[in-house]
């Protein structure tokens, strides 16, 4: 059967055209969803993987990108869901923070002190935490759900606003994933936004 015929085969349905189209549409993402979740595995804050319906995790290990990303927490803290980091690399952005509303630190409020403070924690028994690319930040987004546009059975407590990525494109203006429509800004270093940070898995 060529695929004139096929395509014929299919629109013969009972459904109807419009039926079908929406049926399919309803496949494709029900087949984006469980392939997002078998390649996604919990993490404890003792580096363990966890059953998959197991209520307390710090991590999740992606095993398609083989990267390990940082979770969220409600509570108050250094993974709390609120804080929020103006970016900086050591070279260019905001090293002082001021212009954070909010972080765990009380001083310092920028990237690279909150993935030097994940590091000394050793959150998930590792110390090689960085700033996601651009890439990596956009290997989360699901965009056939509702925002925040991320698989929230494994990421809970992710807010639909921009997250930062470790790529800047010049001395004033870094680029952010927003998870509310899922394309990527420059923005302005000295604004506050929020960070998920990432490792390579061993």
């Amino acid at each position: 059967m060529n695929k004139r015929h096929t395509a014929q085969a299919i629109y013969s349905s009972p459904l109807g055209r419009a039926q079908m189209d929406n049926f399919i549409i309803f496949l494709f993402i029900l087949t984006l969803s469980i392939g997002a979740n078998a390649k996604l595995f919990k993490v404890s804050d003792q580096g363990n993987i966890l059953k998959h319906n197991a209520k307390d995790w710090s991590c999740v290990l992606d095993d398609q990108s083989k990267l390990v990303w940082e979770v969220k927490k409600t509570k108050k803290g250094l993974q709390s869901n609120q804080n929020t980091y103006t970016w900086f690399d050591g070279k260019t952005g905001v090293e002082n923070g001021e212009y954070s509303r909010n972080c765990n630190q009380a001083q310092s409020c920028n990237t690279q002190s909150f993935i030097n403070a994940l590091n000394k924690n050793t959150l998930c028994k590792s110390i090689n935490w960085r700033l996601p690319s651009e890439a990596e930040l956009k290997t989360l987004l699901r965009y056939g759900d509702t925002e925040p546009l991320i698989n929230t059975n494994f990421f809970p407590n992710t807010k639909s606003k921009p997250y930062w990525s470790s790529d800047s494109v010049n001395a004033d203006i870094a680029v952010d994933v927003p998870f509310f429509y899922g394309g990527t800004q420059g923005s302005d270093k000295s604004f506050d936004s929020y960070i998920r940070a990432v490792r390579n898995a061993k």
